[in-house]
């Protein structure tokens, strides 16, 4: 699933469809458009998993066990669909590897990956706001 916005794209609306799509898209699927916008390792990476095995099983509709995956899952996705969105997957994956002011100069993937779903979730949104009114 690929989705690009128009050129004259508005920020609040972008972080509005990925809100809508990260309920509607069942997760197997977003499994995969995490793995197809980040590449599996740093999608793996930014959930917190060891390998890459975990993320491609989920992706083809295998179970997800761990306690908060799901949701780290969804907060990636809806993360990865702003910014893929408005300014491609370079962006996306630029964006999760680099450290970030709003976040203590923490890098999005590592917050998503170690902090509470909950808490991560507001703070790498705010972040993604920021780029997108920058």
């Amino acid at each position: 699933m690929t989705t690009q916005v128009s050129s004259d794209w508005v920020p609040l609306e972008v972080l509005e469809h990925a809100h809508k799509l990260s309920v509607r898209v069942p997760a197997d699927e977003q499994a995969e458009v995490v793995q197809q916008v980040l590449g599996a390792r740093l999608a793996a990476a930014s959930l917190g998993l060891k390998d890459t095995r975990t993320l491609s099983s989920w992706a083809r509709g295998g179970p997800i066990k761990a306690p908060d995956a799901e949701h780290r899952l969804q907060v990636l996705f809806r993360v990865v669909t702003a910014v893929n969105e408005a300014f491609g997957p370079a962006v996306a994956a630029a964006f999760m590897r680099g450290t970030n002011s709003a976040l203590g100069d923490r890098a999005p993937l590592v917050v998503v990956a170690d902090d509470p779903p909950a808490e991560a979730e507001p703070r790498v949104l705010g972040a993604v706001e920021a780029l997108l009114t920058a």
